[in-house]
């Protein structure tokens, strides 16, 4: 028992990874010029990538541990709780092969992931990175990182922590320190809003929002890897400057309109 705890504390010491913390920033505070743009663009990247390859980095050490890959849920229930308690802006769960699941704070739930569509490429031995869904054990609206565990070359369970988005967005926006006029988004491959200054938007396609000069913004995004791009919104001319991550796929921009005084 005593050898137990230890090795607890041991892994959370390593799993409590504290966020990046851009801090207050001249250039979110400053007019919104092009190479201010780029400066922001390029923090709300690497703050993302970081949050996602953090919580991946501890999956995969979670996943790697005797009392997962036991495939006993009595066993992992205190490893995983106790990670999941060193951070709120997640849940973390473990799912057996035939798509019944736990999770850290609520324990065995009467729902199924087999109709989720990562499932089958995670049950395949395909780590999972930035799947979106509403999570079944929150209703919120959360990305998903899984690692499956395989034992003697079979896979026995996942392992996996639904992120959650509106509390990243809000984590992105303090870290940020936008002023007015300045805004944040980033799509999934498919085109939702990942994540945004607005967590309202979420999940929403911003292609079917009415404007044609937006539809055509985010088209001409959603093909190429970087660059920038103008669109008519909220009887607004915008100015985006946008950039892929290789971690996710997601196309995150930073956002500005002519008058910068009016809100994104």
């Amino acid at each position: 028992m005593v050898r137990r705890r230890l090795s607890y504390f041991f892994i959370l010491s390593v799993l409590c990874i504290p966020t990046l913390s851009v801090g207050q920033s001249s250039t979110g505070a400053a007019a919104a010029t092009e190479e201010d743009a780029n400066s922001l663009l390029s923090a709300f990247i690497s703050y993302t990538d970081l949050r996602v390859r953090s919580v991946q980095r501890s999956v995969e050490i979670l996943a790697a541990t005797p009392d997962v890959r036991s495939a006993s849920w009595s066993n992992m229930r205190d490893l995983l709780t106790g990670y999941q308690e060193s951070d709120e802006g997640l849940i973390v769960w473990y799912a057996r092969p035939d798509g019944t699941y736990y999770t850290a704070d609520k324990g065995f739930m009467d729902k199924t992931l087999t109709d989720r569509v990562y499932f089958p490429d995670l049950m395949a031995g395909r780590k999972i990175t930035g799947a979106l869904v509403v999570s079944k054990a929150t209703g919120q609206r959360s990305a998903i990182i899984a690692v499956p565990i395989e034992v003697d070359g079979k896979v026995v369970g996942a392992v996996g922590v639904s992120l959650f988005l509106d509390k990243l967005s809000e984590q992105i926006g303090a870290a940020l320190d936008l002023r007015s006029g300045i805004g944040f988004f980033a799509l999934a491959p498919n085109g939702l809003t990942v994540l945004h200054r607005k967590t309202d938007r979420h999940f929403l396609d911003p292609r079917e929002l009415g404007s044609a000069t937006l539809k055509t913004a985010v088209t001409e995004m959603m093909s190429g890897k970087s660059g920038k791009t103008t669109y008519e919104f909220d009887n607004m001319k915008k100015y985006a400057i946008y950039d892929t991550s290789g971690l996710t796929g997601w196309k995150f921009a930073i956002t500005f309109g002519a008058d910068s005084a009016k809100p994104n």
